[in-house]
Formats: C-alpha cells, sequence, structure tokens
C-alpha cells in the first residue's frame, strides 16, 4: 500500500507540473498572438524563370507581404545536360530604414548535376520591423558550361490596412477568448489535483509515520523471538538430556524390580523347605540315641 500511494504520488505531481507547463505555454501562446499580431498573407505569388550554362531555374515568391511577416521562395535548379556548377547564389536583400541589408543568401558549390535532375530548395527569410519597398532578388550561377546574373525587385512590403487589423483583431479576439477558457479550466485542474496531491501528501506521511513504528515494533518482535528460540533451544537440550536419563534410571528399577522379584521368590522358596530340613534332621538324631541305648 505504502508502494502504492509513492506512485499514485509521483504521478499526480507529475501531472501538476505538466499542468503548470500547459498554462505558460497558454499564456506564451496568448502573449505572442496579441503582441505580434500576425498578419494575412498575400495569396498572389510570381515566378521568375532563369537559364545559366545549361541549368535552368525557377524561382517562386510571394507577390506582397506584410512588415515582420516570414517570407517563403521556393528554388528550383535543373540541368540540361551533365554539368558542373561551381557557384550558384541567390541573395535577398530589403530597405531596412534607410539602408539596404542582405536578408539571406542561399548557395549550391561545387556540385555535380546528371542530365534531368533537379533540386528544389526552401528559402526563408524574416522581414526586420521597419522593412519597406519592395525586396531586391540577385539570381547568379557559374558552371562549366557558362555563367550568368539577373537581379529584379519583388515581394512588395507593406503595412497592413483598416480592414486586415480589424479581421485579424477579431480572430485575436476569439484565439484569446478559446485559450483563455482552456487556461480556466486547467486551473481548475491544477487546483483540483493540488487538493488531491496534498492529500495524498498526508496520508503518505501518515503510512510512513506507521510504517516507521511497525518497523520498530517488527525489531523489537523479532528481537524476542529470538530470546524465545534460544531459550526454547536450550529447554529442549534439558529435556532430551533429562528424557534419556529417566529412560536409564527406568531400566534400572524395572532390574531391580525384577531382582527383588526374584529375591522374594527364593526366599519364599527356602521358607517353605526348611521345616521338613529340621525335621528329618531330629528324626535322625533321634534314631542315633536310640541305637546307643
Amino acid at each position: 500500500m505504502l508502494v502504492n500511494n509513492k506512485y499514485a504520488s509521483g504521478t499526480l505531481l507529475k501531472l501538476v507540473l505538466q499542468l503548470a507547463n500547459r498554462m505558460k505555454l497558454a499564456f506564451l501562446a496568448v502573449i505572442v498572438l496579441v503582441v505580434s499580431c500576425q498578419m494575412v498573407k498575400a495569396s498572389d505569388s510570381g515566378v521568375v524563370s532563369f537559364t545559366y550554362g545549361y541549368i535552368w531555374g525557377l524561382l517562386e515568391f510571394p507577390e506582397e507581404v506584410h512588415l515582420a511577416d516570414t517570407v517563403t521562395c521556393n528554388l528550383t535548379v535543373g540541368a540540361y545536360i551533365d554539368v558542373d556548377i561551381y557557384n550558384f547564389t541567390l541573395g535577398i536583400s530589403g530597405l531596412v530604414g534607410q539602408s539596404w541589408q542582405v536578408l539571406r543568401v542561399e548557395q549550391i558549390l561545387s556540385r555535380h548535376m546528371m542530365q534531368g535532375e533537379n533540386i528544389s530548395v526552401s528559402v526563408i527569410v524574416v522581414l526586420p520591423q521597419n522593412t519597406s519597398a519592395s525586396l531586391h532578388y540577385v539570381v547568379e550561377a557559374s558552371t562549366d558550361k557558362g555563367f550568368g546574373k539577373t537581379g529584379f525587385y519583388a515581394t512588395y512590403v507593406r503595412s497592413s490596412t483598416y480592414s486586415e487589423l480589424q479581421i485579424n483583431n477579431s480572430k485575436l479576439q476569439q484565439d484569446y477568448g478559446q485559450l483563455f477558457g482552456s487556461y480556466q479550466n486547467l486551473n481548475l485542474t491544477l487546483q483540483s489535483l493540488t487538493s488531491q496531491y496534498s492529500n495524498l501528501q498526508t496520508a503518505y506521511n501518515s503510512l510512513n509515520s506507521s510504517y516507521d513504528s511497525l518497523n520498530i515494533s517488527d525489531n523489537s518482535l523479532r528481537s524476542d523471538y529470538n530470546s524465545l528460540q534460544q531459550n526454547y533451544e536450550y529447554i529442549r537440550e534439558k529435556y532430551d538430556s533429562s528424557l534419556a536419563e529417566l529412560g536409564l534410571v527406568r531400566n534400572l528399577m524395572f532390574g531391580f524390580g525384577i531382582a527383588a522379584v526374584i529375591l522374594a521368590a527364593t526366599t519364599l522358596y527356602f521358607r517353605k523347605k526348611a521345616p521338613y530340613i529340621v525335621l528329618r534332621k531330629e528324626t535322625a538324631v533321634k534314631s542315633d540315641n536310640q541305637q546307643q541305648r
């Protein structure tokens, strides 16, 4: 029973810690949703194709994004014939504040491609808060068959409109309400589990105290049992010794009894025979006297 309570106590403690972690994650999710105010991304995308040194490529990018959005571009590079790529570079720059900054560089270096082979790569760019205007893309390739370079502007970065903010605010309010309801349920569950854990902890402490007391009593009883066992063995030895002596005495008494019976019978026998012997002696004496006369 003590082991089961220990296991239950440990399980409840784990559940309490898990619920606490979930509550923290729920709060963090609410904070992230409220603070970041993620906007709905534009669904339109653009595609640019290029051919350099017997390799071809397609770059897919979003036409429009909002501030602090994540830009995801899909790059595919293929070979018309067997070719060695010395260098393939995709650079993405943006106007951050008043100056242009390189936001991401994706490279393919020293790679041999077979005819018909292609490579697909997802390029992800996290825009800084104060990014504006359009992003500048630069594609540059160099192979053993030729080289080329292309630069263009695409992916317009703009602020969110009032209607977009309203839509996102409504969505955030709905998400916040759901998360807050989940938080309240988790909080009630946490309080219930905490109460159960306290009760189990109290019961465990009581059982542990009882176990210690029983352990002490068990040790005392074991000591008494060992002492009684020793006394029993001593008395058993005395009993076996006395029983052997009693058998010997019994045999001696039986021998003495038989000897006494024999002695008594002999004595009785001689008593019965004695008068006849005396009478015969007196008769013999009288005969002798008469002859002398």
